[in-house]
């Protein structure tokens, strides 16, 4: 199993894993119209989470947009296909790309809007901003003391 960044041609795919969750009601088409088109979706990089040539888990990670200041970035859409859920595909992700932010992109603090529960993100170490659904991990273990970025 090994974190990379996804390819163009596998962000259909990645859109996908969210569709039961995010599709609000639309046709197929029209969600991956929308995911194709959103300019959201364009400003962060996607990370896929691969184990046997398989893309199994997704998400987007932000900097410098949504508010988001120098050393702190934001995770999003953070997302594994209905059949592969509940096999710890998303949780490896996330401490994977929480390791390759902190160790290697001069990552201060990550930031994620949390719109499932957030005890499956506090597991993962991240910590609730009092009154809001935004949650944080700072790569010193800090409480937190910056601005909230924009929901992304």
């Amino acid at each position: 199993m090994y974190l990379r960044l996804a390819e163009p041609y596998e962000l259909d795919i990645v859109y996908l894993m969210g569709f039961d969750v995010w599709g609000d009601g639309l046709s197929l088409d029209e969600y991956l119209s929308c995911c194709r088109n959103s300019g959201k979706y364009f400003r962060g990089t996607w990370y896929v989470l691969v184990e046997k040539e398989q893309v199994v888990s997704a998400l987007i990670v932000y900097s410098g947009t949504f508010g988001l200041q120098e050393g702190s970035f934001g995770l999003g859409s953070v997302a594994t296909p209905p059949t592969l859920r509940r096999k710890g595909y998303g949780s490896k992700l996330v401490n994977l790309v929480k390791a390759e932010l902190f160790a290697h992109q001069n990552c201060e603090v990550l930031y994620l809007h949390s719109d499932i529960d957030q005890q499956f993100y506090k597991r993962l170490g991240f910590v609730s901003v009092e009154g809001s659904d935004c949650m944080y991990i700072a790569s010193d273990d800090a409480e937190f003391k910056g601005s909230m970025p924009d929901y992304f």
